[in-house]
This record gives structure tokens, C-alpha cells and sequence, in this order.
């Protein structure tokens, strides 16, 4: 990492070190503390998920629309980081994170809910030892699923879905990925030449700043249509079986304090009028993320309504 100095000699020198940001006193403090308590919900939001699929040996109860529009969003996000040359060090390692997280919940959804994927194949099975009955569900099946009938009740076209939506939005993510490994390189390179020293300077022409905003704009777009997504999905099943609340509980905690860590950091507006794409799209999601825990124990509270009656 690129040692650098900060203007002020006030500034925490730990945190210019280890983070190459300058800290010069307790507001901006506490906006550090806030990112990195962002990234420390991010690192474990989308756990809770994995794990919950490989339990279940399916992920049924994720929209591959959602998926897909979380990893080009978080793709598109890193683009937009890089580009910018002025988001913090702690923003931009977590969004590399964020790639490789939604790249392991799609390989995941790949492998169960394809359709020769190992979820298809055990609900076969299943379907086969029910002899034919028709609306039976295995003992296995509700096991799986906590004996909630509901979320059995989506047709194979949505692994088809799956399918069609990594054909379609899969090269987008990765040709990202890929652009900004490209930016991560030459905007390195013009911060060497131009002065390695200064913690604060932004090599990045403005034209190029410019462009990372916009992307920082896409990538929001991106966010929230995934979230409706998976608010649309939850609807049409009428449950949210297969979901970890966790991962949204975390996310809501994660956006939450991003947004705040950024208004703390910012030493004048100009500041926060930079982070504005990045402000939105987290904030935006926030309300997204509330809808689907609202939607949890709407359907939850409907079914032990139903069990009881």
C-alpha cells in the first residue's frame, strides 16, 4: 500500500498508514468507524443466505432477477469507485467484496436450481417417490422447507428464468469486473506519476470522475430493481421460505451506516454531493430491505393464522 501524507499534522496516523484516509478529527472519526462497521455487515450479510441454501440444498426461494441485478449493480459500483478516484480505500475494498460474494450466491443458485442442477434433481427424485399422488408432498420436502407448502407450489419455468437471466446479465457483471481491474490499474499508475505523496489528491481527469458517477447512478438502478424483484417474487409465492432475514437485517445495518459514515466523513458538501450515487443506492435499499422484512412477518403471521384454524 502507497504511503502518503495528509495536510494536516492533526491527522491520525494509524488510520493514514493502514487506510491511506485523513482522520484530523472526532466527526470524521466517527464517519471512519461507521465504514468500518459497513464493512464488517457486508463481510457477513450474504452468510446467513449461503449457508441457508446449502442446508435446504436449494435456492428456490431467491429471484434470479435479484441476483443478477445485485452482481452488475455491485460490478457497476466498483467501476464507478475506481473511476471516481475519490472514495475511500474502505469503500472500495468492500465493493471488491461484494463481487465475490454475489458471484458465490449465483454459482450456488446455478448448482441447485439449473435445470440439471443438484436441487432439480432431488425434487425429481422426491416427485417420484410420491408414486405419482398428485399434491403430495414428500416427508423430505417438508423437512426442507419447514412444512410450508407454498413455496413448492412455483412451476419449473422459473429455473428456466435462472437461466435466461445468467445468459443475459452474466456478461455484464464480468466484462465489469474486468473493466475495473483495467481502471484499478491505470488510475494507480496516474496517482503514482502525478504525487504519490498527498493522501487527499485525485489523479483522475475530470471527465473520468465524471463517468464514475454515472456508473455510481447505474449501479443503483441496478439495486433497486433487484430488490423489486424479490419483493415481486415474495409476493407471487405469498412466502418468503427459502430467504435468510438475516442477510436483509444486515444489509439494512450496512446501508445504514454507510450512509451515515459518509455524511461524518465529508468535510464540505462538495463532498456529499460526490458520494450522491453511492448515498442513493444504499439508502434506496434501505427501503427495499424493510419491504422484504415487513413482507417475512406479513406471510409468516398469515400462515400460523391458517395452521391454527
Amino acid at each position: 500500500m502507497t504511503r502518503c501524507t495528509c495536510a494536516s499534522d492533526d491527522a491520525l496516523e494509524w488510520v493514514r498508514r493502514s487506510f491511506g484516509e485523513c482522520v484530523t478529527n472526532t466527526k470524521e472519526l466517527v464517519g471512519f468507524y461507521l465504514a468500518l462497521l459497513t464493512i464488517a455487515c457486508w463481510m457477513c450479510a450474504q452468510v446467513p443466505q449461503l449457508v441457508k441454501n446449502y442446508k435446504l440444498k436449494s435456492a428456490r426461494g431467491l429471484s434470479p432477477w435479484f441476483l443478477t441485478q445485485w452482481l452488475a449493480g455491485d460490478s457497476f459500483n466498483l467501476i464507478g469507485c475506481l473511476a471516481t478516484g475519490d472514495q475511500k480505500r474502505t469503500q472500495t475494498y468492500t465493493a471488491v467484496y461484494f463481487v465475490l460474494s454475489d458471484v458465490a450466491l449465483l454459482l450456488q443458485y446455478a448448482h441447485y436450481e439449473a435445470p440439471n442442477g443438484a436441487g432439480r434433481r432431488r425434487t425429481t427424485r422426491a416427485s417420484t417417490r410420491a408414486n405419482g399422488e398428485e399434491g403430495s408432498i414428500t416427508e423430505e420436502l417438508m423437512e426442507n422447507y419447514n412444512g410450508s407448502v407454498e413455496g413448492e407450489s412455483e412451476s419449473e419455468s422459473d429455473a428456466e428464468i435462472g437461466g435466461r437471466a445468467r445468459e443475459r446479465g452474466g456478461l455484464s457483471p464480468v466484462g465489469g469486473f474486468v473493466l475495473a481491474s483495467a481502471l484499478a490499474r491505470s488510475t494507480s499508475g496516474l496517482a503514482d506519476i502525478m504525487d504519490p505523496n498527498d493522501c487527499e489528491f485525485n489523479a483522475n481527469p475530470e471527465w473520468l470522475q465524471r463517468f464514475g458517477r454515472g456508473i455510481g447512478y447505474l449501479a443503483t438502478i441496478f439495486y433497486l430493481g433487484g430488490r423489486l424483484s424479490q419483493l415481486a417474487k415474495n409476493r407471487r409465492r405469498q412466502t418468503v421460505e427459502g430467504l435468510s432475514m438475516y442477510m436483509f437485517m444486515l444489509a439494512v445495518a450496512a446501508n445504514l451506516s454507510y450512509g451515515m459514515s459518509v455524511l461524518f466523513a465529508s468535510k464540505k458538501s462538495d463532498d456529499t454531493m460526490r458520494a450522491l450515487p453511492w448515498l442513493l443506492g444504499s439508502l434506496g435499499t434501505v427501503v427495499l430491505d424493510v419491504s422484504i422484512l415487513v413482507q417475512s412477518i406479513v406471510y409468516k403471521r398469515r400462515s400460523a393464522r391458517r395452521r391454527s384454524s
